[in-house]
């Protein structure tokens, strides 16, 4: 299609001068009527080639741009311009992951990324994705790669400067002219950076863990103490229990009736080894997609309806909680073809870096957010696998007989970096599908090298980066195998979806356009301008009623889809879509979804809460194989949620529920942690304090208390009293510290010291319960999370005739064996342990720092241990991802520390202050204002942290907003506004988003009119 002919099938389709609907705006030529922004002078005009009329760039604080255009295509092609002068280098690296290309660019230490997204199918999907673009979504996807063309052009003629990271980077890269390494995108290339957000939001990869755990189960307590309790424990105990800690879900009503069903998990043929290895490789990519299982991650989003709100408007708050990487993976911007078209089209809010369409935000009817599901829309699978004489994959065993694997070769060009050691070169391999598409994933074989000694009948293939000898090297017989299928290589129209929230008129539109929802796995928050609220976490996600159920209604042996599916008798899924391109629930068997309307959503409540916690009450009942359909799970432990919903029940009463009461919850430090476990410690304290009055002749575990009480009696003392007034004032998190963006206020200091002590012992606590366990991934969704709700459980099961019924209950402590440590000879209990790790935390405490922010505070004095100096947010460089050790030297350049932002004027070298790099910050594990920093040893700094934060109001009368972005606008480090955000953010401020046209004009910093080389005659200005 031509771009003529392109340009007039969107305004025919999507009404962006649509003359039955609206009243054009007249050109220049027909009318006197003046150009909307005439009274508005104009800075600068652009001249780009591939424009068909000219574009204006309004842009408001922060540089955010709001981009006014004739119709969609010119909209995205000035969207992807402005984007690119932010954001270029992120919209290349996001591009090479997808396609598997980042060889290309940054030589031999790009190839294990590439061959990682090649045989994870990620290059596959993108290309899928670029082949079933609708006419509709082609005009818009290639006009937006032609937007991110001319800004190369303009690069590449000397117009603007080099990115900043090829400036640096360049010449290591052997670029003469670093302007040279920026090639031209094409429709592909988005759908490709479209491809790298479905991974980030949908593939899951935690089936293969929790597999792999499951196999080791049965034999990993033989011969140690208290065997029977601890191997009936830690499956009755530890890996059955679902239930969150706090029970709150988005919406109820969708869970079944509470069943015993719960059973232990089926066992695989697949070698550890191979588990190992496989393992391995995945945890590297999930954390390259910014999730980390061990820390876990999440975001929090809320709707308020107009019917209890305190100015009668509709609410959304949405704040996402990702690593604070620098740059981040969203950009703030205004979208708009109404006001020089009449179009459709006006919005703000924020996109992701390289899609053309609004991710989260408001078009002035609704606004919506999202938070991450947790949806189960990945299955693995466990094969036997068939070789051919050259010892290569040929075929899978399916129901019966051998059915044939399909070859396909893969070839990247790997550059030639002389200064990195990577010698120019192409690197070809071979990756294998099953006859129903399942990608193979891992091979059973030995690891080897390159220049491995074969025996004849013998081969090396390449697995993600991973070179493998197949064969059968546990001696069963069975070659075996693990194949993978994802809702994404289906074929899907997810960015046609999310086009369509952008547009809906109400929430009863938005819910409608949610059913092209496929592998996003995103919850969804919504309110409209009549004030109506909505939730779901609608997606494709299969019905999986081919898998077969034990009478209980269990799970079968190798049809459980939380587990390695036995790959010989199921076969992959597929994902019906419509002519409209959305999900049907289709057929029985394997094309078959999930009915929508019998999908977790509610509208129309007073509130909704959406925070990563259970979307509908599916596992509140401590199951989740009892449920009408199964879409996943268990999810996050509620905490946060449950705070919201504490602190919106408050604003209501209050008449505090607006758009600045919406802020303030955003911002809440309280402990979730500190107020449930607190008391924990404060009991083990208690009980010692009563034991050092007693008379009575004390032994075992109670001398073992009293012991550890007396080596430290006025410590103890202290920390118990600094705890119990922490916990009476709600357990504030407070950094204490004073900088350019924090005033220590009343009652700061004693809440900091507080929040220290609670953290340097809880996290050790948690692992001295468990990490002698020697536990395998048993922790579902996340470490820390899930060792909150088994600690929960074994906390509250302690005491006279088992009141939980724990298999793991030990008659003698009353209570759990699990807090036995292993490898002592005394059977500990658990206020033993809360005492010891107290102990340990206090000297490590008051031990000497190593200089750099962490360590201890080199005194006794409780009142230095400012929770501020030890918990920091870091701004590293997106970066160090990607490029390694070998860049560090440059990708250090691109955060944002204490350099950049100094903490304060003219610091004195002895000021503790003067030797952190990165910026104390309140808040803790499972806080709302996010701050997470795990429960691993003593390093207290943020492990996530909100990488945006937005609140909008709307009615009918208008939209009034706020957001802001920690990570910055712009990723040009010489822009002042690379850090200006991250500097708002630390103080808890934000920045307004302006909606209507008379309010981006009065808060304008700049106007540029992007001006086509060659004008349409129909244009209207």
């Amino acid at each position: 299609m031509t771009r003529d002919l392109g340009i007039l099938f969107v305004v025919l389709l999507l009404g962006c001068k649509d003359k039955t609907t609206t009243t054009p705006l007249p050109s220049v030529a027909d009318s006197a009527q003046p150009h909307p922004m005439a009274d508005v002078e104009v800075d600068e005009v652009i001249t780009l080639d591939g424009l068909s009329c000219p574009v204006e760039v309004v842009r408001t604080e922060g540089d955010v741009p709001h981009v006014y255009a004739e119709d969609r295509a010119d909209l995205a092609f000035g969207y992807a311009y402005v984007m690119a002068d932010h954001r270029f280098f992120e919209l290349e690296l996001a591009r090479r992951l997808a396609l598997g290309e980042t060889s290309a660019l940054l030589g031999q230490d790009g190839l294990g990324t590439d061959q990682e997204a090649r045989g994870i199918a990620m290059r596959a999907i993108a290309e899928q994705l670029e082949a079933d673009l609708t006419d509709e979504e082609r005009v818009i996807v290639e006009a937006f790669a032609a937007g991110v063309n001319a800004y190369i052009a303009r690069v590449q003629a000397g117009e603007l400067p080099l990115p900043s990271e090829l400036e640096l980077a360049g010449p290591f890269l052997g670029a003469d002219e670093p302007a040279a390494l920026m090639t031209p995108y094409t429709a592909l290339d988005i759908t490709a950076i479209w491809a790298v957000v479905i991974y980030e939001l949908g593939f899951e990869t935690g089936d293969v863990g929790r597999q792999a755990a499951a196999d080791r189960l049965p034999d990993m307590y033989a011969g140690v103490a208290l065997e029977e309790l601890r191997a009936a424990g830690v499956y009755t105990d530890i890996w059955e229990p679902v239930a969150p800690v706090e029970p709150i879900s988005a919406t109820t009503g969708f869970g079944g009736e509470a069943t015993s069903s719960a059973k232990r998990p089926g066992t695989s043929k697949i070698p550890a080894a191979v588990f190992d290895r496989v393992q391995r490789r995945l945890e590297r990519m999930e954390k390259r997609h910014r999730h980390d299982h061990e820390l876990g991650w999440g975001s929090n989003a809320w709707a308020v309806s107009s019917l209890v709100s305190s100015d009668g408007k509709g609410l959304l708050a949405a704040d996402g909680h990702l690593p604070l990487s620098v740059p981040s993976m969203f950009y703030r911007v205004g979208l708009d073809t109404s006001v020089l078209g009449g179009g459709d089209t006006h919005q703000a809010g924020m996109g992701i870096v390289g899609v053309p369409y609004l991710a989260s935000g408001t078009n002035g009817k609704v606004a919506w957010g999202f938070t991450q599901l947790m949806g189960d829309i990945t299955d693995w699978y466990a094969e036997e696998l068939q070789l051919d004489d050259a010892g290569l994959p040929s075929a899978t065993y399916f129901q019966g007989a051998w059915e044939p694997l399909t070859a396909h070769e893969e070839s990247v060009d790997v550059a030639d970096v002389p200064l990195l050691g990577s010698e120019g070169r192409t690197e070809t391999w071979t990756r294998w599908t099953t006859s129903d598409g399942r990608w193979l994933a891992e091979v059973e074989g030995r690891s080897a090298s390159e220049d491995e000694t074969l025996e004849e009948g013998e081969a090396i293939i390449n697995l993600q980066g991973d070179l493998v000898v197949p064969g059968d090297i546990d001696g069963d017989g069975v070659i075996s195998a693990i194949t993978f299928d994802y809702t994404a290589l289906d074929p899907i129209k997810t960015m046609l979806a999310i086009d369509r929230f952008g547009h809906a008129a109400d929430v009863s539109e938005f819910r409608s356009a949610t059913r092209g929802s496929v592998a996003l796995s995103l919850n969804l928050v919504a309110v409209d301008s009549q004030g109506q609220t909505f939730y779901t976490g609608y997606q494709g996600v299969p019905c999986r009623e081919n898998l077969a159920r034990d009478s209980d209604g269990s799970w079968a042996e190798g049809a459980d889809p939380s587990l390695l599916l036995d790959g010989t008798t199921y076969g992959g899924f597929t994902i019906p879509i419509d002519a409209d391109h959305k999900v049907t629930q289709g057929a029985e068997g394997e094309r078959c979804t999930v009915p929508f309307d019998e999908y977790p959503f509610e509208m129309g409540a007073e509130y909704l809460v959406t925070a990563n916690n259970d979307p509908g009450g599916l596992s509140l009942d401590d199951s989740l194989t009892n449920d009408p359909h199964y879409i996943g799970g268990p999810w996050m432990q509620g905490y946060r949620a449950a705070t919201i919903a504490e602190r919106l029940d408050e604003a209501i009463a209050a008449g505090t529920a607006d758009e600045a009461g919406m802020a303030d919850i955003q911002a809440d430090m309280s402990s979730p942690l500190g107020l449930r476990y607190a008391p924990v410690l404060l009991g083990a304290i208690e009980r010692a304090q009563a034991l050092a009055v007693s008379d009575d002749e004390l032994d075992g575990a109670d001398a073992r208390i009293l012991a550890l009480y007396s080596e430290r009696p006025e410590q103890m003392d202290e920390v118990h009293a600094r705890l119990t007034a922490w916990l009476a004032g709600g357990a504030q998190t407070p950094s204490g510290v004073e900088t350019f963006y924090n005033q220590v206020e009343e009652g700061d200091l004693e809440d900091s010291v507080a929040t220290t002590l609670f953290n340097a012992w809880f996290g050790p606590f948690v692992g001295a319960v468990f990490d002698d366990e020697g536990l395998p991934s048993v922790w579902r969704p996340t470490g820390k999370g899930a060792r909150t709700r088994v600690l929960d459980r074994l906390l509250e099961g302690r005491g006279a005739d088992n009141p939980l019924g724990l298999a793991s209950y030990n008659e003698d402590t009353e209570e759990s064996a699990f807090f036995d440590v292993l490898g002592t000879e005394v059977v500990e209990v658990s206020d033993e342990l809360a005492l010891a790790e107290l102990a340990e935390a206090v000297d490590a405490l008051a031990a000497e720092g190593n200089g750099d922010g962490t360590g201890g505070y080199g005194t006794d004095d409780m009142d230095a241990w400012l929770w501020g100096l030890r918990h920091k947010a870091k701004f590293e460089s997106v970066l160090d991802d990607f490029v390694g050790d070998d860049f560090s030297f440059i990708s250090g350049s691109f955060a944002i520390t204490t350099e950049t932002l100094p903490l304060a004027d003219d610091l004195d070298p002895d000021d503790p202050r003067s030797e952190l790099l990165w910026f104390p910050r309140p808040g803790d594990n499972f806080g709302v204002d996010a701050a997470n920093g795990g429960f691993g040893g003593r390093d207290f700094d943020h492990g996530s942290g909100p990488v945006y934060r937005m609140v909008i109001a709307l009615d009918e009368e208008g939209v009034s907003g706020r957001n802001i972005f920690p990570n910055g606008q712009s990723a040009l480090i010489d822009s002042p506004h690379f850090s200006d955000q991250a500097a708002l953010w630390l103080g808890n401020e934000t920045m307004p988003i302006w909606f209507s046209l008379d309010d981006v004009l009065a808060n304008r910093l700049s106007r540029e009119q992007l001006a086509p080389a060659s004008q349409s005659a129909d244009c209207a200005w």
